[in-house]
């Protein structure tokens, strides 16, 4: 999960480099309680979120008994259409710069199409709060909704197919699998292509460019023929509107900078949610010439 590593550290970088709003004079920021960073994840059912108290003082927690590592927040999260509530549990854990901060953890399936809504509040019924939608797509079919499938795949078979996705609009991480007689070959597009005329994305699937990365996973040279292709495998992990950076463009520098990429409501930070799409092309029947060696 590359690229979720690449959005937490985002979110590393946010918290990093926005660490002056921890410390805002709270007689001149009555509206700003907490900072908070995280988001949740159709594909997983553990979740995290980083709370950060706005105080006079920035937050760096050398050692589990400073006073900072006590923090007056419960956090809970709510499916807006269900009203179910969830409590997250607290830790204080040690981060990568080796100083530790307020970690809260939860449990469970979130569902594509619904709003969640994250709360933290002091014991003196202070509230912070922002809310995400997991991505929701239905069962749109790409354009086309039929690939071309070669015999072979080689490199310089040519074959470079163009994908349009009506209802993506802000993908984050493509993966093309190959289905290869049985065996498949998981290859990372990361974020290709460019938003399309109807609002959706499009981007090319490469065949012959992903040729010598198949042979190398089956550690073939360039005179052995691949296994017959059977299916191409598409999935895309697909950000909320929240997530949309400023200008159309994701530079983490841009991103850091404060209130350029923030949904909370009586504080700093973002809390976004993460959808997934998925597609099937399959090799049409008859597709495979004859006499060829399965």
């Amino acid at each position: 999960m590359r690229a979720l590593r690449i959005i937490l550290l985002v979110l590393l970088v946010l918290v990093g480099s926005s660490c002056s709003d921890t410390f805002l004079d709270p007689f001149e920021n009555e509206e700003t309680y907490f900072s908070i960073y995280g988001y949740l994840d159709e594909l997983e059912r553990d979740h995290a979120v980083r709370v950060i108290p706005v105080t006079r003082f920035p937050e760096k927690i050398l050692s589990p008994s400073d006073p900072q590592a006590t923090i007056d927040a419960q956090v809970t999260s709510m499916d807006v259409a269900t009203g179910n509530v969830i409590t997250w549990w607290h830790d204080l854990e040690r981060l990568p710069d080796g100083t530790y901060g307020h970690i809260f953890r939860s449990n469970f399936m979130v569902r594509p199409g619904h709003t969640y809504r994250l709360e933290v509040t002091r014991s003196d019924s202070i509230v912070t709060w922002a809310e995400t939608v997991i991505p929701r797509h239905g069962s749109p079919r790409p354009i086309p909704d039929t690939l071309m499938f070669p015999y072979e795949v080689s490199p310089d078979s040519g074959l470079v197919g163009r994908v349009r996705l009506p209802e993506v609009e802000s993908p984050w991480d493509v993966v093309v699998t190959y289905d290869l007689q049985g065996r498949f070959v998981r290859l990372p597009y990361g974020r290709p292509g460019n938003k399309s005329e109807d609002g959706g994305w499009e981007f090319d699937i490469d065949m012959g460019a992903d040729a010598p990365r198949m042979r190398s996973y089956f550690g073939l040279d360039s005179s052995t023929p691949l296994p017959l292709l059977h299916a191409i495998l598409l999935q895309v992990r697909v950000l909320d509107a929240n997530w949309d950076p400023p200008r159309g463009i994701f530079d983490p520098e841009l991103l850091a900078q404060p209130g350029s990429l923030s949904n909370v409501v009586n504080g700093n930070g973002f809390w976004g949610g993460v959808g997934l799409y998925q597609y099937v092309w399959n090799a049409p029947p008859g597709s495979a010439p004859s006499g060829s060696k399965n």
